[in-house]
Order: C-alpha cells, then structure tokens, then sequence
C-alpha cells in the first residue's frame, strides 16, 4: 500500500511538471507573438515595409544552393522579391534577397540575374562595389553595420556610429558561399547568374536571437549589363519604398 501511494504522488508530480512546461511554453508563445506584432507595428507605422524572417531548425550548408531543408522547408524562407529601382520599377537585371535565422546566425541567400559577371577584388575588405556586388547594410540608432560581397564571395564589412566614417576594422564575423552559372570577368560570351549564401552572427549586429527582435536593414545590388550603363536597384530605403526592417519569427 505504501508502495502505491508513493506512485500516486510520484505520478501527480509527474503530470503537474508536465501541466507546467506546457503552460509555460505557451506563455513563451505568446509573448514571442506579441514581441512580433509590436516590431511590425513600430516598423510599419511610417509605412516601413517589414520582412518577417522564420526561425529555423533545420540544417543550412552553405555552398551556394538552396537546396537544404533549412530553405526547403515550411513555412519556407521571408522573400524580398525582386529589387526595385528608385522609382518603385522592378530592376532588370533581376536581384531578390531571401532570409531564415536560427543557431545565431541571419541567413541570406543573395540572387543575381547576370549576362555578365564581373568581380576583380581578391582581398577582404577590398573595394568590391567597383564591380558587381551586393551590399547589405543593418541599422540601429547611432549605428550602422555593413557588408559588401562579390560573386567570388568576398566580403567587405564595416560600420560606423553617428553617421561618422565607415571603419574597415571592424568584422562581422560573416561566412560566405558562392555559386555561379558563367565565366568570371569574361565581357565576350553571355553568363547567367550568381548566389551568394551569407550567415551573419546576430551578435555581431547587436541581436540576441530572441523573436520579437527587429533591425533596420537595407540590401543593394550593382550591375553594369552589356551595353548598357551601370544600375543599382534593391530593398529597403530610397529604394521605391520606405526603409525596411527585417522582425525575427
């Protein structure tokens, strides 16, 4: 009898522990929502555009595809679509930006429509704007964090407080991949595109990795297409829309 009783007790205990961790998973729930509901709001009420970017537990290599389950699978990665121009037309050639996040890190797979490819800066923290190259820059008040990356992967990042000189010292601690369907600085036959995957440490930006949290963010692409003048087009502000801010799922 005894033996039974302590049963009883230890299994009541059992299902209160268990009653608790549900009830507090839930509570983490919904405050999680509504961190996100108030970043979207804030971001929104001056007719920001948002990108809510998933949390992810699923594997992400980066080599350039984006065929691991952390980008295959539901509910499947935030999309900026295509770059828009200053004045709101989609840019051809053809750039779009797609984010996930989870491990600490910020996710990016970087798409560039490309007829041709052009990147001649070898060294980090080189002058990669030159020629073709995306930039994504992050911002807080007082501070900005950015990032150029080449067809070849190479990174240039820095940042700067108060709208003060950009410091080329500074490193995000970012890793890049690289995939390309066309032959690098060769202006006489026709490539096609290019993919960057980035993962950028949430810390090195000032986040924690929490849902809820929100960062302004900007992403910008330079082209010059056979023939044609240089182009730059992208997501976030002065390009077509009001500045942008990416919230964490």
């Amino acid at each position: 009898m005894k033996t039974q009783t302590w049963m009883a007790l230890g299994l009541g205990a059992a299902l209160l522990m268990a009653g608790g961790g549900v009830a507090a998973r839930r509570w983490a729930a919904r405050r999680a929502a509504a961190r996100i509901a108030a970043a979207v709001s804030a971001a929104t009420a001056h007719g920001g555009v948002v990108l809510r970017v998933p949390h992810v537990t699923n594997a992400i290599t980066l080599d350039g595809d984006t065929d691991d389950p952390g980008w295959l699978r539901p509910p499947g990665p935030a999309r900026t679509h295509g770059f828009l121009l200053k004045h709101g037309e989609t840019a051809r050639p053809y750039s779009e930006a797609r984010a996930v996040w989870g491990d600490g890190y910020l996710y990016l797979s970087l798409y560039a429509a490309d007829e041709d490819i052009e990147s001649r800066t070898d060294k980090p923290d080189g002058p990669l704007w030159l020629d073709d190259a995306f930039r994504v820059v992050f911002s807080r008040p007082g501070v900005q964090y950015a990032i150029d990356v080449s067809p070849k992967a190479v990174l240039t990042d820095s940042m700067r407080k108060g709208g003060g000189e950009w410091d080329y010292s500074w490193s995000s601690g970012a890793h890049a991949s690289q995939e390309r369907d066309g032959t690098l600085n060769h202006p006489d036959d026709m490539d096609e595109e290019w993919v960057i995957e980035l993962a950028v440490p949430l810390d090195s930006i000032g986040m924690k990795g929490e849902a809820g949290e929100a960062i302004g963010m900007t992403l910008s692409r330079c082209d010059t297409p056979k023939g044609a003048p240089r182009i730059c087009a992208g997501w976030g502000e002065g390009w077509g829309r009001s500045s942008g801010t990416i919230v964490l799922e």
